[in-house]
């Protein structure tokens, strides 16, 4: 969580919600963020690139 916010403030992007869940303790989780703008082109290769994340997708609910 830490990591992907430092990551996220970096390029000046606000999160304005987010959710975590997993099914067990230490497990594999997933997150779900809601930003305030759309995300600058190249932060998506850069979040990936992040230890521990294994995919990362963008989805426009618009």
């Amino acid at each position: 969580i830490g990591q992907i916010g430092s990551q996220l403030g970096s390029f000046n992007v606000n999160i304005a919600s987010m959710q975590v869940g997993r099914k067990m303790v230490r497990g594999s989780a997933v997150m779900v963020l809601s930003l305030d703008d759309p995300l600058p082109e190249g932060v998506l290769a850069e979040i990936i690139n992040v230890e521990g994340i294994r995919d990362a997708y963008i989805v426009n609910l618009q």
